[in-house]
């Protein structure tokens, strides 16, 4: 067993993060009707955000028991402190990408059709309840994508580290996870 390179890491958490907003365009699409209620798209909001940082825990985690099986091992000397920090960063970069073109959506560059909106609700997963928040969808703020950028840049690198540092700390392992293999 050897270190992943850190382009194979970046990509396991790029996938669990899309994997993470396609669950919530999911559950956002799913339950569409019962969204005029004023406090439901709340709740929703709170639900699909917490399956997104979920799935991006669940990418660190992994990595941090593998770096800590190969610590106990001596295959390696020391765990990087901050690995998935930079890594959910860089996972939020390309989260990023999606919020630049409905910015430019939000400045008339091109008409946010219906199409587009139910798209969105797919690249936005996790934060694709709060569409249903916004009053005009037609009309939306140039901030909104703002916000929604910084959600992803808030929640993707804090939640992929949290997830790092429950993987790599033995005490914690026993009590969050149900089995331990010690092989």
């Amino acid at each position: 067993m050897k270190r992943d390179n850190i382009i194979i890491i970046w990509l396991k958490g790029l996938a669990f993060a899309v994997f993470g907003n396609i669950l919530g365009g999911i559950m956002t699409v799913s339950i569409a009707p019962l969204l005029s209620e004023w406090y439901i798209p709340y709740i929703a909001l709170l639900f699909t955000v917490f399956i997104y940082a979920s799935l991006v825990f669940t990418a660190g985690l992994r990595d941090g028991q593998k770096e800590a099986k190969m610590l106990r091992a001596k295959r390696i000397e020391s765990i990087p402190k901050y690995r998935w920090i930079f890594t959910g960063l860089a996972v939020s970069a390309v989260m990023l990408i999606p919020c630049a073109a409905l910015l430019a959506c939000t400045f008339g560059a091109f008409a946010l059709t219906g199409e587009i909106l139910l798209g969105s609700y797919f690249v936005f997963g996790a934060l694709a309840p709060s569409f249903f928040i916004v009053e005009d969808v037609q009309q939306l703020s140039p901030v909104f994508p703002v916000v929604l950028a910084a959600v992803y840049l808030i929640v993707t690198p804090v939640a992929a580290q949290l997830g790092f540092k429950f993987g790599t700390d033995e005490k914690s392992a026993k009590d969050f996870m149900y089995e331990k293999n010690d092989k």
